[in-house]
């Protein structure tokens, strides 16, 4: 980064009527794409194959994340580096772009993903990778993301999704002073990515206060073998001791583990039927985060906690049902999930 990041002075505050109990989040995706979904009938291969219906919107983690919390009432805003052609092609609506997103504004075309679904509910992705940024634009995009926070009176930053390229460097962008100058402004932070880039800022080096890795992900970062719930535990505490607080760990049907500074708690909820995956880590994130109180830092009592696990099982399963990553609705008061300690000698679901 060329230069370095200060705590900025406050600035005015957004006046979306909100509940001031509610969390406010402000999430950074330095990778969006422009995800094309395609419905068809049924996909044969080697054939020409024509939709029944075609949707178009902007999508990436924290995009994910942010549009779930915005429909539940909260506060919530998506920082993306996009130009404002992608963003109209993407989102076209005005008010729903001045809603949810904070652009800045680059000349690269945005990444298109083509996602196809047939009603046999069988989801297929083509993903195009991350779009390089400048280490000007970088450093521009993480000075817009810190305005954010301190506008709205963030209570979370999630950075989501890929890491893309710094042209200046050659490497991945580095988030580090970001979650710095975050962190000395009161604020927490999550980091929502995999791989090369979990695995080098989930570290003491970067304040990092929640990761949210699935199981291959926990699996992959710690280098260990996940076959029961004993194991799960085991690799998020590996994590902690690399310096992150708290590990959000999804299991799938297995539900969801969260092992922070005082306990493990585990959150199940009844079985869904699974249409598409994808989004459902996102759903399961912004459920969590919508229990956690406005004004307030971790540790959290149990009843809280306990709550943000209950909607995240509950998010996500609505997600999976769903043949896009955009939630049509939310709940508040999920039925039949339970969260309680876990039991160290279950088996996890392969």
């Amino acid at each position: 980064m060329s230069k370095p990041l200060q705590t900025l002075s406050p600035l005015a505050t957004d006046n979306r009527s909100v509940s001031s109990a509610l969390s406010r989040i402000v999430t950074l995706t330095p990778a969006p794409a422009i995800d094309r979904v395609y419905f068809l009938d049924r996909m044969v291969e080697g054939h020409v194959n024509r939709a029944t219906k075609v949707e178009t919107y902007l999508a990436g983690k924290g995009i994910n994340v942010a549009r779930a919390l915005c429909l539940a009432g909260h506060l919530a805003t998506a920082v993306v580096p996009i130009n404002a052609e992608d963003l109209e092609l993407a989102e076209g609506s005005e008010s729903v772009r001045n809603k949810i997103f904070k652009t800045v504004d680059v000349i690269a075309p945005t990444r298109v993903n083509a996602i196809i679904v047939d009603t046999e509910g069988a989801t297929t992705n083509f993903n195009e990778s991350a779009t390089p940024l400048s280490g000007e634009k970088w450093h521009e995009l993480c000075v817009s993301t810190l305005h954010e926070v301190q506008r709205v009176q963030a209570d979370w930053l999630v950075l989501g999704g890929s890491l893309p390229e710094d042209l200046s460097t050659g490497r991945g962008v580095d988030p580090g002073d970001l979650f710095r100058a975050v962190h000395r402004a009161g604020v927490s932070t999550c980091l929502d990515t995999s791989g090369e880039a979990l695995r080098a800022w989930a570290s003491a080096a970067t304040p990092v206060d929640l990761v949210k890795p699935n199981r291959e992900e926990l699996a992959d970062i710690t280098g260990t073998q996940l076959r029961t719930m004993r194991d799960v535990v085991f690799a998020a505490n590996m994590l902690q001791n690399r310096g992150v607080r708290t590990v959000l760990a999804s299991l799938g049907s297995d539900g969801l583990v969260e092992v922070n500074q005082h306990e493990v708690l585990w959150a199940r909820g009844p079985s869904a039927k699974v249409l598409n995956t994808t989004g459902a880590g996102d759903a399961a994130l912004a459920g969590y985060l919508s229990a956690l109180p406005h004004g307030s830092a971790a540790p959290y009592t149990r009843d809280v906690v306990s709550e943000a696990l209950a909607r995240a099982v509950a998010w996500g399963a609505l997600a999976v049902q769903e043949p896009t990553t955009i939630l049509p609705r939310v709940v508040f008061s999920p039925a039949g999930v339970s969260v309680s300690a876990p039991d160290p000698d279950y088996v996890l679901s392969r």
